[in-house]
């Protein structure tokens, strides 16, 4: 039988909220609108959310659900190379696959718990988070991490079985994520870019996340060369150095362009001209920017993008994975440079921003008909849609479906 979401208020992406209306969910697929009152008890199965306002799911497009246990391991730093410096002590002492696993869970059931329907999951441990997340039922674009030390994955049947996985299920998307230009060597970022066009992977990475990210590209003193190179067992090479980190990987990729753009948080009035005139798909991480370099990416212009997805990191370089805390932590920090309907627009980039960075904005982002129903009901605590689930914590959120199944009702 359909179901019947029966809400107090329905928000959209670019058209009005609507009132006393009810979702009707088809199997996996929103089938249509109706108001409350032609809603038939014989005909649909309801679920009485009357007192709620209706979102699209979130969509957390950058997270590392499996670095959970390091969050214990790191010290306060005062730079992001400070930081790395950290983080590759830490990994090169070996990690436990209970660990992992156990990261995965948490991370999973604090997504869920928080609104999330879809992740951009970056993958490290060679498939440990895997299981986790087919029980959770969570939406994943799930891209595979490869850096110098794990070039092998490119070439391994764990590849091959992640290929297949994506072909069989619609719930799972691969992609290719090579880490940092400053972790890959030129000539390894090219094999991979060529092993994406054969395969026809898309492709993410991090990018111009520090100023030293921007000088080791730019050839200029940095703590890249001085202090993290020295600590590798082999040192990145780069070749074609460029005015920045964009500028050298559409240099590299020209007819491959990366699907998706993580962090950005150090631009030039170049790099910004050249991700308008491509329309390129970008992922922000402001909390994470924060804790990692004590400064926010260039907010005023990418607000009014409309290419751009949200992420909440990983507990290795954020406070929280609750992606109702990134939410309310955008809108703080863009009420100066959005005088009007600033909710909308920042509610906008972790629904179909975020469904559009990752390249699944045909399927899911938004309440329309026959999209997939990835939907979320929070409390209508005042008369502004918009800001109830703004104003909104976990305890709030009374209902989660994904793909057409509930897995959360309160």
């Amino acid at each position: 039988m359909r179901l019947a979401l029966k809400a107090k208020c329905i928000i959209f992406n670019k058209r009005n909220p609507i009132y006393d209306s009810a979702i009707i969910v088809n199997n996996e697929k929103i089938e249509k609108i109706l108001p409350n009152k032609e809603v038939n008890t014989k005909t649909y199965k309801v679920i009485n959310l009357e007192n709620c306002v209706l979102s699209p799911g979130f969509i957390n497009a950058h997270i590392h659900l499996e670095l959970g246990w390091i969050k214990r391991e790191i010290l306060p730093s005062n730079s992001f190379t400070d930081w790395l410096s950290q983080i590759i002590e830490i990994k090169k002492r070996g990690y436990r696959k209970k660990e992992v696993i156990a990261s995965t869970k948490n991370a999973l059931i604090e997504s869920i718990n928080s609104g999330v329907t879809t992740v951009g999951e970056i993958s490290s441990y060679d498939g440990a988070d895997l299981n986790e997340i087919e029980k959770s039922a969570i939406r994943t674009v799930y891209f595979l991490e490869i850096s110098n030390s794990t070039i092998s994955r490119m070439k391994s049947v764990f590849l091959q079985e992640l290929i297949k996985r994506s072909q069989k299920n619609d719930m799972f998307n691969l992609r290719l994520f090579p880490h940092s230009i400053y972790s890959l060597d030129t000539k390894l970022l090219k094999e991979i870019f060529d092993i994406s066009k054969e395969k026809k992977i898309k492709l993410g990475i991090h990018l111009s996340e520090s100023t030293d990210e921007v000088r080791l590209i730019s050839n200029k003193k940095n703590n890249f060369t001085d202090f993290i190179f020295p600590n590798l067992p082999k040192p990145t090479k780069i070749e074609s150095k460029k005015d920045s980190p964009l500028l050298y990987i559409e240099n590299l990729n020209k007819r491959n362009i990366f699907n998706t753009l993580v962090h950005m948080n150090n631009l030039s009035n170049r790099d910004l001209k050249l991700i308008s005139r491509k329309n390129l798909p970008i992922v922000l991480c402001p909390r994470s920017n924060l804790f990692l370099n004590q400064k926010l990416p260039n907010l005023n212009f990418f607000l009014k993008y409309e290419k751009v997805g949200l992420g909440t990191d990983g507990l290795s370089s954020n406070f929280s994975i609750n992606f109702l805390d990134e939410i309310k932590f955008l809108y703080l920090n863009s009420k100066e440079f959005i005088k009007k309907d600033c909710e909308k627009i920042v509610l906008q980039k972790a629904t179909l921003g975020g469904a559009k960075a990752l390249g699944i904005d045909k399927t899911v982002g938004s309440i329309k008909i026959n999209k997939k129903a990835d939907i979320v009901a929070f409390k209508m605590k005042n008369s502004n849609p918009y800001m109830s689930i703004i104003d909104s914590n976990k305890n709030d959120l009374v209902m989660s479906m994904i793909n057409g199944s509930i897995v959360r009702l309160r």
